[in-house]
């Protein structure tokens, strides 16, 4: 009885056997496959491994696809390549006993396969990509690329591939433009902010001429006017308006020459005195007198000092574009100021000995008005940055001292001044 069971079970098992080497050899074979989560060409393997099915497949390209754990059961061929497949860019075509995956747009028809190779054609030109121009620094580089197509390779196997080697010639033809200044896109319009220094030559006007001395002279030099200065304002196309704040500090030298004599006379002294006294009563008095010489003395007064005045200016301003060019504009400008004085130092003119006298705060006008006009440049060196030279003609209204102080004078200036200017 044990060995009819025996040989019914190895008949069974070899039967398994022979079917699953057989299924691969039917048209359309049904089978069951299982697989845990890998890459797409270790499952084309195991698929190859268990059922000797022919799939041709680029090991590089599908070892970079994952695919989540597969099962299923009594399924054709074509349904489990479906179901690795899904979801990529591959699919595949059977050609003879063979499964072929591909990207989609690389699969050609079985038919494809059973073409002639063509002949191998003859060597051909190209029609170039002509006149490609690219801007360097000031030069027109002009490219002219010819393609010659050398050799075309056809290689057949279960896919045709076509193989294609060509080579390339460059052709560069420059074209010299000239020397030319790559300016940079500048910011012209908005609020702006201008840091400037400056120096002034002064003019003094004397209003009923310098104070006159007997035997002497009074007399004041203009020295040096420099300043700083600080503008804010905006602009709009040709025209800028704003606000400044300045620091200005007047110097000038005064100069006092005076001389004075003393003596060359006689005075008179009584040595003695008598009387005579006449009959009728009259007593006249005689006088000895005695005279004594006084020489002639001489003093001369020399006096030099440097005066200096100190003011916060606190102004308004307006300027217009007359030039405007992308990197460089011309404009005249006007402005007018209140100098309120801060400081002062120096000495002025008296009346008696030694004719000089230290400056007093009274004797200084505390608050002037000031007016200008001039002419300026602004050449751009940055995207946001101008050098700002300026020259302006400035005068004041009133006088430096009080119009009760003898010393009557006013002042004005031939302003350079020199900025930098910012916009925001």
């Amino acid at each position: 009885m044990k060995c009819p069971k025996l040989i019914i079970f190895l008949l069974l098992l070899m039967a398994l056997t022979l079917s699953q080497r057989t299924y691969a050899q039917t048209f359309n074979p049904l089978i069951s496959f299982s697989v845990e989560s890998c890459t797409l060409d270790k499952a084309l393997e195991k698929l190859f491994a268990e059922y000797e099915l022919n799939v041709a497949f680029s090991k590089a390209e599908m070892s970079k696809i994952r695919i989540e754990s597969y099962s299923c059961s009594y399924k054709s061929v074509e349904d489990v390549l479906t179901d690795l497949l899904k979801g990529t860019d591959y699919g595949f075509k059977k050609i003879g006993k063979q499964y072929v995956i591909r990207k989609n747009q690389q699969l050609v028809n079985e038919t494809d396969a059973t073409l002639s190779p063509p002949v191998e054609p003859s060597a051909e030109i190209i029609k170039p990509k002509r006149d490609t121009v690219v801007s360097l620094a000031g030069d027109t580089i002009r490219i002219f690329d010819t393609t010659q197509v050398i050799r075309t390779v056809m290689r057949y196997d279960t896919i045709v591939q076509v193989q294609h080697e060509v080579k390339t010639d460059t052709i560069y033809m420059v074209q010299y433009k000239g020397w030319e200044i790559p300016w940079p896109k500048f910011r012209n319009n908005g609020w702006f902010i201008t840091s400037s220094l400056a120096l002034a030559s002064a003019q003094f006007k004397h209003e009923g001429g310098m104070p006159e001395l007997e035997n002497g002279s009074v007399a004041v030099t203009p020295s040096l006017v420099y300043g700083i200065g600080l503008d804010g304002g905006y602009k709009y196309n040709r025209l800028s308006v704003g606000l400044s704040v300045g620091y200005r500090s007047v110097r000038y030298r005064f100069l006092l020459e005076k001389t004075d004599f003393a003596g060359d006379y006689y005075v008179n002294d009584t040595l003695d005195t008598y009387y005579v006294v006449h009959p009728a009563g009259d007593t006249a008095y005689h006088y000895i007198l005695d005279s004594t010489y006084i020489p002639l003395t001489t003093t001369n007064y020399a006096y030099r000092d440097v005066n200096r005045l100190d003011y916060l200016n606190v102004g308004l301003f307006a300027a217009f574009d007359f030039i405007k060019l992308e990197h460089f504009r011309a404009f005249v400008k006007a402005g007018a100021s209140i100098d309120i004085l801060v400081n002062y130092a120096g000495s002025l003119n008296a009346p008696e000995s030694p004719y000089h006298t230290p400056i007093v705060k009274e004797q200084v006008e505390p608050i002037r008005f000031s007016y200008y006009g001039g002419l300026g440049l602004a050449l751009k060196v940055a995207n946001r940055i101008e050098l700002v030279p300026e020259v302006h003609y400035r005068m004041t209204n009133g006088s430096l001292y009080r119009t009760d102080f003898p010393f009557d004078m006013k002042m004005r200036l031939w302003d350079f001044r020199l900025g930098l200017t910012y916009y925001f």
